[in-house]
């Protein structure tokens, strides 16, 4: 892959890290000031602890994202970016456009989630809302 386009990820998945770290700030902000609130009733508790529950699990997956993102932006500085980690045939720019964090080809993927006990690091779906 040429400098050009390595720099055109670098600043993608740069951008998708300062989103996510934006948006952990703010979860944490929400759910503090969710906690300090006066609490009315037993309705009002339930909906507060399903929210701060929710907003737990979201932060779970953003940063199961924030560490992948991490990851490609290393591998970048080392020159292993868009190499799948699984059989380290190189990834296709295709794919690495849609999700590019991921860590492994369409191929792999494919294996990986007919066999969910050969490993438990699968990519996240680039359509599935945070």
């Amino acid at each position: 892959m040429n400098k050009k386009k390595l720099a055109q990820f670098r600043s993608q998945l740069e951008s998708i890290r300062s989103e996510l770290l934006g948006g952990f700030e703010k979860s944490n902000q929400n759910v503090k000031e969710s906690e300090i609130g006066q609490i009315a009733d037993i309705s009002d508790d339930a909906a507060r602890s399903y929210s701060r529950q929710l907003e737990g699990e979201l932060g779970e997956q953003g940063w199961q994202k924030l560490k992948q993102v991490d990851t490609a932006i290393e591998k970048i500085g080392e020159g292993e970016y868009g190499v799948c980690a699984q059989c380290e045939s190189a990834i296709p720019e295709a794919r690495l456009q849609v999700v590019p964090y991921t860590e492994f080809c369409t191929q792999c993927l494919s294996e990986m989630e007919k066999n969910p006990k050969a490993t438990s690091i699968i990519d996240e779906d680039p359509f599935e809302e945070n």
